[in-house]
Formats: structure tokens, C-alpha cells, sequence
């Protein structure tokens, strides 16, 4: 007698493509995907509600420096072979080169690898004094802020992805930095790798997570619509991709994200390098809300190249001015 066929790979596809496509036709309608009824949590400093202050006049704006980077397994003990003392002082040389204001990092371990990062920058004279570290259900790496300026709220969205069964590895990192009486918040990200798994379709993982960042991202702008809002990190995968489009919204809407196009000193825009392949890609992004995007000085934006930015990690550091 013959075997069944099983039909499951094949249910798994078509479902997983309906995903997609369904995910598609909301961004085309310029909404956010519909990844289920939970909401978010709202933002929240340590035990009281967060509070926007009320905005200094516009010619008040202190211009301040951001930026971000993965600097690609700053872990104290993993299975992960540890960074070399040369790689850490390689990242530390291209972060103090232009002495930022604010810092965003991805693949960061826990909070003695922040503090150990925070100290070596300080002894470059970039003083950092303000941290916030956070992270999904990965107990290795983490997402992680530091700052000049206070950090007067965060909150930690719940990483568990409504309708899906799944969670964000890295969660969402959400704080926010007072900058001459106004309030910039930040919205950290580091979404599932092109890294194929047997378990999940990786390209879906990236997009629910992709949706579930927005979905975020949609209740600070529904509670204040001119919030000053930076979504940053390692979203892992291109500009025109999916997952990409789904974290800065429908184009021209209200609460669009833009990109900051930003190059390097030779004019070219990747920002990772894969070296199995040797290709080069622009996977890490510094998106802006409205209220925001008016401040990004693109002159002096740009991506970090200088000096050994290969030995410090596969990932490039991208620096945006905010005047």
C-alpha cells in the first residue's frame, strides 16, 4: 500500500504566502499590517507614566549627533568566540571620531559589556553617563543606548508577536532622551537575519516582527502626532524589502518614517559587509517621524568609513546631524 503524501510543507507555503501578500496590500494602502488585537505597552520610566514636555519654541532647537551601529558580538562569555581586544578598540575609535551625543547599538551582551563600552569611550572623552540595555527573548544579545543627555522615560514592549506564537529575538528598545526641554525618542530594532533555519520561514519572521515594531511605533504617533521619533538598528534586510517598507509606514501618510539617505566618503551606501559572499548591502537604517525630519542635516550625515571600521565588525556605523 502506498504512503500518503503529506501536504503540510505545501499548507505551510501557501499560508506563509497569504502572509506576505496580505502584509503587501496593507502597506499598499499606506495602514500597518493587521498582526492581532494585542496593544502595545505604553511608555513608561521606571515606575511612573511617561510625560512630552512641552516643546521649546522652534528656534530653540539644540542640534545633537546620532549614531548607530552593531558592533557585532561585543559579548563577555558565549559560545561565540569572545571580540578581540583589537576589534573592541576599533569600534571605540570609529564611535569617538565624532564624539555623538546619543549611541545606538545592536549586538551588544549584557550590562558589563554596555558599561565596559561606556567606560572605554569615556576614556576617549566621549562621556556617555545616561544607558538604558533591553532585549527580547535572546538571553545573549541585546539592544542598547547610551547618552550625554538624560534619559527621562522607557518602556519594554512586549516582545511576544500577537497571532504568531513567535517573539522578537531582540525586542524593541524604546526610550526616550530629553535634548533642551524637548523629548527624542528612540525606537531600537534588530530583526531576524537572512540566516536560513529549519524551524520558521526567516523572511516571514522579519516581517511579523517588522509589524509588530510598527504597530508600536503606530501608538506613539496616535497618542502624540508630533512626537520627534528616531527608529533605528539593524533591520537585516533592503530598502525595497517588506519588512523594511512595514517599519516606516505608508509612504507620504502622516505618520510615515523617512529614511535618512546617507553615504560614505567615497559616495557609496552600504552598511554590512557578508563576507562569505563578499557582497555588500545597506541593511542598517536611521528612520524619522515628521516632526523630526525637518532637522536631519544630510551635508554632514554619513557613514562611518574612516580608518579600521573592518576590523571592528561587519557592520558600518551610520551618524546623522539633528539641527
Amino acid at each position: 500500500m502506498k504512503k500518503a503524501k503529506s501536504f503540510a510543507p505545501f499548507i505551510t507555503l501557501v499560508l506563509s504566502a497569504a502572509l506576505v501578500a496580505a502584509s503587501a496590500h496593507w502597506i499598499r494602502k499606506a495602514e500597518t499590517p493587521p498582526w492581532g488585537d494585542a496593544k502595545a505597552e505604553s511608555s513608561a520610566a521606571a515606575d511612573q507614566p511617561a510625560r512630552i514636555s512641552q516643546a521649546p519654541p522652534e528656534g530653540d532647537f539644540q542640534p545633537f549627533t546620532f549614531v548607530s551601529y552593531n558592533v557585532k558580538n561585543w559579548l563577555a562569555s558565549t559560545q561565540t568566540p569572545e571580540k578581540s581586544p583589537e576589534a573592541k578598540e576599533a569600534v571605540i575609535s570609529l564611535l569617538a571620531s565624532d564624539s555623538p551625543d546619543v549611541v545606538g547599538l545592536c549586538e551588544i551582551g549584557g550590562m558589563e559589556d554596555l558599561k565596559e563600552i561606556q567606560s572605554m569611550l569615556a576614556a576617549e572623552g566621549v562621556d556617555l553617563p545616561h544607558i538604558h540595555h533591553t532585549g527580547g527573548v535572546d538571553p545573549v544579545r541585546h539592544l542598547a543606548l547610551l547618552s550625554r543627555l538624560p534619559i527621562v522615560a522607557t518602556a519594554k514592549p512586549d516582545p511576544r508577536i500577537p497571532g504568531t506564537g513567535r517573539s522578537m529575538q531582540r525586542g524593541i528598545l524604546d526610550a526616550t532622551v530629553r535634548i533642551a526641554g524637548r523629548d527624542i525618542r528612540f525606537i531600537g530594532l534588530h530583526l531576524k537575519s537572512k540566516r536560513s533555519v529549519q524551524e520558521f520561514d526567516e523572511a516571514l519572521l522579519r516581517v511579523q516582527e517588522a509589524g509588530h515594531a510598527r504597530r508600536h511605533i503606530d501608538s506613539i504617533l496616535a497618542e502624540n502626532p508630533d512626537a520627534m521619533l528616531v527608529a533605528y538598528g539593524d533591520f537585516n534586510d533592503t530598502t525595497r524589502s517588506l519588512s523594511t517598507r512595514t517599519i516606516c509606514g505608508g509612504y507620504r501618510t502622516p505618520g510615515y518614517l523617512s529614511p535618512v539617505h546617507v553615504k560614505d566618503s567615497r559616495g557609496e551606501t552600504w552598511t554590512h559587509r557578508y563576507a562569505v559572499e563578499d557582497s555588500y548591502t545597506r541593511i542598517d537604517y536611521v528612520t524619522v517621524s515628521a516632526a523630526l525630519r525637518r532637522h536631519v542635516k544630510s551635508a554632514t550625515s554619513r557613514i562611518i568609513d574612516d580608518g579600521p571600521w573592518e576590523a571592528a565588525s561587519d557592520h558600518r556605523p551610520v551618524l546623522v546631524r539633528f539641527e
